[in-house]
């Protein structure tokens, strides 16, 4: 299947960005779009690899670990994250030495 086949999802990565208010202090941290351009989207396969369930402080939790296939984009990195949905996967590795495909190993749900 070629890979234009594949990217059949949008996704929207971000980056926590770090602002100042007029005195120059910094104020707290959020989420921004790595994409400032048009709606920020890229196209991606999202691919579930595995899921688990544990308990932890007495309450049933589960796991996912997701793999997230986009085009090459330079400057992609382990500390964002992706959205996709409802649903906000934390970039764990980025995967890609052939310069056409990042491969974005993710992990959604505790912790």
């Amino acid at each position: 299947m070629s890979l234009g086949a594949r990217l059949n999802k949008r996704i929207t990565l971000q980056v926590m960005g770090s602002t100042q208010d007029a005195a120059g202090q910094p104020v707290a941290a959020d989420w921004a779009n790595f994409i400032a351009d048009g709606d920020g989207k890229l196209w991606a396969e999202v691919r579930d690899v595995s899921g688990r369930e544990f308990v932890a402080a007495g309450a049933t939790q589960n796991q996912v670990l997701t793999t997230i296939t986009i085009r090459y984009r330079a400057g992609v990195l382990p500390k964002m994250r992706a959205l996709h949905g409802a649903d906000v996967y934390r970039i764990e590795a980025v995967l890609g030495q052939d310069l056409r495909t990042l491969a974005l190993m993710c992990s959604r749900g505790a912790p």
